[in-house]
């Protein structure tokens, strides 16, 4: 296939976003207003036969908090048709997945790291199943603007955890609730700024050509000075072995200029994109580069998240070519696919659970401790940042290693957590509002940039940007972790419709 064919059916980032993801009939057509209007007909009566057969039983905590779950999928069907539905459902079905997972699995694997079975009420349980899927309920289905590849991501590998994992950590969900609750208008404040129209940021843009030539040789240029500071690994550490490459990786990255920028930029951005650009126009040239290089990264840096993004590149590209419509909804299924699947492999080894534990489970468990640890503890304030001429220095070391310290004591590693977690490590709840807005007027900035680029290059990338908000701060993810570079690379990407040059 030529590369103008390749490009040419590319899936184009419309300047539109897909609030609703149940307004398309077969076919991707509108539904039609005699089905829009029959469906409506039954939306009154329907919701009055529910709330009379709810007055009728007269439930207790657990009955009531059951009815409300088992609502969720209906209302979902009532409000906004099958798709919606649909996703709802199966974001219970990943809740339920990561109960099972945890309780069966993980926990009694993992429990000297902290993750025990508290055995929170079924009440509990149920009322958190109904906040985690809550954002199901109005994120955006349709893969049209780039922010939604960051949210989904977001939601499936952050606050879903964040939601599930604390519970099952701690037993008491008066204790946490206030936590959730936040998360929870967090997650629908960023959506409400979304809603508004990307602005228009006319930018000059590359050719196919050069364009391509940029990445690939950021990707060579990255991969070689990560070589020449780190040196050759002949072989990737185990996931058992990875803390002692971190911390050899820490002590040598202070000691190299840029080092840390480089090898981040190049993990979270530069690379995914050789990876999407390799499986876009069937370049295995590009794919391989990309992938070597995160290989690379990942024998000198020990980090899970980057072997992880090897499975979650491909995965989020397939999805955006073939069904972007239906992002949501697949993006959600990635969850219990994972851990079922890692619970249930037979592949007489823990490393498969170990990866989804550390990518699913850990960063809820943490963030959790986060907000345990700074709601009895003086918070930062961004003093170990870029407000250190305003704030006094209150720890001497930074988030990560204060909660390592503290909640592992025998191993001290460096603990990161979502974005909420470091908003209320800073500032509190009023640093969760904050932090929300920025990453709302981030997002929207991004979906300026991206209007017309090509998606399935463009998303896997942004995928890794959610997946970066699930483990970190958010101001690292800007600058230090990529997403400001990707989305400079995205700028400079020639539109869908322009991309008319053999290359």
């Amino acid at each position: 296939m030529s590369l103008r064919d390749a490009v040419r059916g590319g899936t184009q980032l419309s300047e539109e976003p897909a609030i609703n993801g149940g307004s398309s009939g077969p076919g991707g057509g509108k539904v039609r207003p005699t089905q829009a209007n029959s469906l409506a007909a039954f939306k009154v009566p329907l919701a009055a036969l529910v709330g009379v057969l709810v007055a009728l039983a007269r439930p207790g905590a657990d009955a009531l908090s059951l009815s409300a779950v088992a609502l969720l999928p209906l209302a979902a069907l009532v409000l906004a048709g099958p798709a919606r539905a649909a996703t709802v459902a199966t974001g219970l079905g990943y809740v339920a997945a990561l109960v099972w997972a945890y309780t069966s699995y993980i926990s009694p694997v993992f429990a000297y790291d902290g993750l025990i079975d508290a055995r929170p009420s079924s009440s509990a349980t149920l009322l958190v199943a109904v906040l985690a899927v809550l954002p199901a309920m109005w994120l955006p289905l349709s893969a049209v603007r780039p922010s939604t590849v960051v949210l989904w991501s977001l939601y499936v590998l952050g606050y879903v955890p964040a939601m599930v994992v604390p519970l099952f950590v701690q037993g008491d969900l008066e204790a946490i609730l206030p936590f959730h609750v936040a998360l929870v208008g967090s997650m629908a404040t960023t959506a409400l700024i979304l809603r508004m129209p990307p602005p228009p940021i006319p930018l000059p843009h590359l050719s196919v050509r050069a364009w391509t030539r940029l990445v690939l040789c950021l990707g060579v240029l990255c991969c070689l000075y990560i070589l020449a500071t780190f040196g050759f690994r002949s072989s990737l550490p185990s996931l058992g072995d990875v803390y002692d490459t971190r911390a050899a990786f820490t002590t040598a990255v202070g000691a190299a200029a840029g080092a840390g920028y480089v090898t981040f930029w190049a993990a979270n951005a530069i690379n995914p994109l050789l990876m999407t650009l390799g499986l876009a126009r069937s370049r295995a040239d590009l794919l391989m580069l990309g992938l070597l290089g995160q290989l690379v990264i990942y024998s000198v840096t020990g980090l899970k998240s980057v072997l992880f993004s090897i499975l979650l590149v491909p995965l989020v590209y397939y999805a955006v070519s073939n069904a972007s419509r239906l992002f949501g909804l697949l993006a959600t299924a990635m969850g219990p696919v994972i851990l079922v699947g890692a619970s249930l492999l037979p592949l007489g080894s823990l490393w498969p659970l170990a990866l989804a534990n550390r990518t699913l489970v850990t960063p809820g468990q943490i963030g959790g401790y986060y907000f345990e640890f700074f709601s009895v503890h003086p918070q930062y304030h961004l003093s170990h940042s870029f407000l250190g001429w305003v704030f006094p220095r209150v720890y001497a070391q930074e988030p990560p290693l204060v909660i390592g310290a503290a909640y592992f004591p025998e191993t001290t590693p460096n603990a990161n957590a979502n974005m909420w977690a470091d908003a209320f490590a800073n500032f509190g709840f009023g640093g969760i509002v904050v932090f929300t807005v920025v990453l709302g007027l981030v997002l929207w900035i991004t979906d300026g940039l991206g209007r017309g680029r090509d998606a399935r290059v463009a998303a896997p990338m942004l995928a890794i940007a959610g997946l970066s908000l699930a483990n970190g701060a958010l101001f690292t993810t800007v600058l230090t972790g990529g997403l400001a570079v990707g989305c400079a690379l995205i700028a400079l990407m020639p539109p869908v419709v322009r991309q008319t040059e053999s290359g």
